[in-house]
């Protein structure tokens, strides 16, 4: 057996290794990384290659227009913004059409996540002060982010991986304007099903901090330090208040004020109020334990949304608290705030909190100290739900400084006179310049786990070709499609990426069908831009399931949705969606 046929032996055996995992739910980053080693130590991928694709211009891109878009969103009030557009909207329908509009157009230039992350709160304040349920607007603002994406090169970062697998493997890139038309006309109709069907088939659905204020007592149990309490004067930690069977103290009411979160040398005083949270089943062990001095209280102060300022938070894809047990996370110092309720799939996780394994998704009832606003505001780990307060007069000249550079640098790069990643980093630049940004705001948003899926899913797709093993499966296809137009061959490559997109990530799906698609066509009587278009679009169509694109994950939780609901709406945005694509590539 010869060298090259051994290579293409291990490297197909390593992508159904990767299918496979990812169809189990396996963690992307350990995924790639995983694939990507082992051929880095087979010698299929040599390391001087991979080192290249470490510095690969799409991926600086990517990171460059995430670091960007944090500090819009950090010193600009785009809060107040939305405020000023929507304020006079009254009709569900329209304010739908209105915030889809400026999503899809704002994730056209900048990274669409931290977009979706800054609406959720909006829309849900919004929906609750017309008393519409927040999950009427919640797909339609991910689908609108990700409809939007397919706007621009930079509209998300399936198109600026494979724009840098393009540039790696030969192939002139994209330019800036090359989705433009194509984009506009899914976005265009996609928003109009998603205002008059899509609204029609959407539930409505209680969101977690409804069902709490209905059914308080399940979440929440008050108990007060009697007189004659042997806690009194103790700390919680020393009085045995920090580790018990499947409830633990959130919070302590004193004259009128609120400790939260509770630190372990906190004194506890006769009178004082406890909050504990988890179980509440295990409340009857506390009262009936004589040790600790514990009563239900004769009049219970318990007022939501007064005493305790209770927040609901959304931990992203991607974030370093998924896959950890909450008593792994320093969450309480972290964050200033303490874990009441985690949702999941719809249903509120029971037993002790502290033993609860975090997940992608994972939607958390918080207690929230003052410091919470801050420390969430500069997360990339974990989004808050509630609208904070926006100091607006900060270094007012610098960023009037900044809009007019980011008009000017725009511009240039919109007629060609900059490259795309030039442009990026004179904004960037500017940024620091203005003091509008710095290297520990850098620091905090640089996301390794994204990087380390970016790099690797370019290194894999690189040596799929350079090994022949897109040649060979390419053959296979062809096998299957033998003497099929070249229209249904581009048919069939346009929804096995729609499949791909759906259940193994995006950049997973341009990753394997780039050299699929790159080996094929010949067979396709298009250009090769138009053929890489076609893969670009195929893998943006993530509307079936919750788990095909990180921003609906973030919408899953909140708006109290079941894959049932995902299919109902996002079937037919696919089926409209697919429609287009395939008149204006391969029938125009």
């Amino acid at each position: 057996m010869s060298v090259e046929t051994t290579q293409v032996i291990l490297i197909i055996a390593m992508l159904a290794i990767m299918l496979g995992l990812f169809l189990k739910r396996f963690k992307p980053t350990a995924v790639f990384a995983f694939v990507v080693l082992a051929l880095v130590v087979l010698k299929i991928i040599p390391l001087p290659d991979l080192l290249e694709h470490m510095a690969n211009s799409s991926v600086i891109t990517i990171f460059l227009l995430i670091f960007i878009t944090a500090s819009l969103k950090e010193h600009f009030n785009l809060i107040g913004v939305l405020d000023r557009i929507f304020i006079g909207i009254k009709r569900p329908r329209v304010f739908l059409a209105s915030f889809g509009t400026m999503v899809s157009g704002l994730s056209s230039i900048v990274n669409n996540t931290p977009i979706v992350a800054l609406f959720i709160p909006y829309i849900i304040k919004w929906a609750k002060r017309k008393n519409v349920s927040p999950s009427k607007f919640l797909i339609p603002l991910s689908f609108a982010a990700t409809l939007g994406g397919t706007i621009t090169l930079i509209g998300t970062s399936t198109n600026l991986v494979l724009n840098g697998l393009m540039t790696s493997n030969g192939f002139e890139a994209f330019t800036f304007t090359d989705f433009l038309v194509p984009g506009l006309l899914v976005t265009f109709f996609g928003l109009i099903l998603l205002v008059t069907l899509g609204f029609w088939l959407l539930p409505e659905h209680k969101d977690l901090l409804e069902e709490f204020e209905i059914n308080q007592r399940k979440y929440i149990v008050e108990m007060l330090v009697s007189a004659d309490s042997p806690l009194i004067n103790k700390t919680v930690e020393s009085a045995e208040l920090r580790n018990l069977e499947g409830v633990y103290l959130v919070e302590i009411f004193r004259n009128n004020k609120m400790i939260s979160p509770v630190a372990p040398n906190e004194i506890l005083l006769a009178n004082d109020l406890l909050y504990f949270v988890g179980d509440t089943n295990n409340v009857a062990e506390l009262i009936n334990n004589q040790s600790y001095g514990l009563v239900l209280p004769k009049t219970e102060k318990f007022d939501l949304g007064n005493e305790l300022d209770l927040v609901e938070a959304l931990i992203p894809a991607m974030s370093d608290l998924g896959g950890k047990k909450v008593n792994k996370t320093n969450f309480r110092e972290r964050y200033d705030a303490a874990i009441v309720a985690i949702q999941r799939d719809g249903q509120k996780l029971g037993g002790k909190i502290g033993d609860q394994e975090l997940q992608y998704g994972d939607l958390l009832l918080l207690t929230a100290g003052k410091k919470f606003a801050k420390k969430v505001r500069a997360a990339k780990n974990l989004y808050s739900l509630s609208s904070f307060e926006f100091n607006n007069k900060e270094n007012q000249k610098g960023k009037k400084i900044f809009g007019v550079i980011l008009a000017i640098i725009i511009a240039a790069i919109m007629f060609n006179y900059l490259s795309l990643l030039v442009g990026l980093l004179i904004i960037q630049a500017s940024l620091f310049a203005l003091k509008l940004a710095d290297f520990g705001e850098l620091k905090r948003q640089f996301n390794p786990d994204l990087y380390i899926i970016l790099v690797s899913a370019i290194a894999f797709s690189t040596a799929l070709i350079k090994t022949g093993t897109a040649n060979l499966l390419t053959d296979k296809l062809m096998i299957i499609l033998y003497g099929a137009p070249s229209t249904v061959i581009g048919i069939s490559l346009f929804l096995i990426t729609i499949v791909l997109t759906s259940f193994v990530t995006n950049v997973a799906a341009v990753s394997i069908m780039f050299p699929i698609t790159a080996a094929i066509l010949p067979q396709l009587n298009l250009l090769p831009t138009d053929a890489f278009l076609l893969i670009a679009f195929g893998a943006s169509c993530s509307f079936l399931t919750p788990i095909s694109y990180q921003t609906n994950i973030m919408v899953y939780e909140p708006g109290g949705y079941s894959l049932k609901d995902f299919l109902k709406i996002g079937l037919p945005l696919t089926i409209l969606y697919s429609l287009i694509c395939i008149a204006y590539f391969l029938m125009g």
